[in-house]
């Protein structure tokens, strides 16, 4: 599989989960972080084991999948402990064109879910291709730790001066210079001195 990253407007889009397991509850996690238009379909599921998640479900459908619920959702993600259940539904996504991802399958899938770093609109996918999401969560969580607790504001305030500036500097170069200085002073605030070595 060929990966090349890209992001989707999803804002009109609904997800529809199979499954309603622990797999299901981690998909759930991270689709939470950008969308409430989720679907679920599960055989059995213990709303406990959601943590909750359940409250931002569009609807909930405790029974079987029946082939016909792929009209539910723009974007499918099998999350069944059913392996031929699973490639069922790869199966009919793919005849039908429609991107699909199965848990830990890769070879199923049309898409894939990254490891994921978000901070209000920066969004960081990391993928190893399906070979290491061991090595692509330390990654991940390797960012988490090195990102400025304030990055949500940092990017609304360049955001701000940089709407400022295009009604104020008509110069792109000078623009750009007043935006790097700036956000080089924020980041260099939260870096504390070194400590002077005799």
């Amino acid at each position: 599989m060929v990966l090349f990253p890209f992001y989707q407007n999803i804002e009109d889009k609904t997800f529809l989960v199979i499954g309603g397991g622990r797999i299901a509850k981690e998909k759930l996690e991270k689709l939470r972080l950008f969308t409430d238009n989720i679907v679920v379909v599960a055989r059995e599921t213990d709303l406990t084991l959601l943590d909750g998640l359940a409250e931002g479900i569009s609807d909930l459908l405790v029974r079987p999948f029946e082939d016909a619920d792929l009209e539910l959702g723009d974007y499918v993600i099998g999350a069944t402990d059913d392996r031929e259940l699973n490639r069922h539904i790869s199966t009919l996504c793919q005849e039908q064109k429609k991107p699909v991802n199965i848990v830990d399958d890769p070879e199923l899938c049309t898409f894939i879910f990254p490891s994921l770093v978000k901070r209000g609109d920066l969004v960081v996918g990391i993928t190893t291709g399906g070979k290491s999401p061991a090595f692509g969560q330390r990654v991940r969580r390797f960012l988490e730790a090195e990102l400025p607790e304030d990055t949500e504001a940092i990017i609304d305030d360049l955001y701000a001066l940089k709407l400022q500036l295009k009604e104020t500097v008509p110069d792109q170069r000078e623009r750009a210079r007043q935006l790097k200085a700036y956000l080089n002073d924020r980041l260099n605030a939260d870096t504390p001195p070194e400590e002077e070595t005799l």
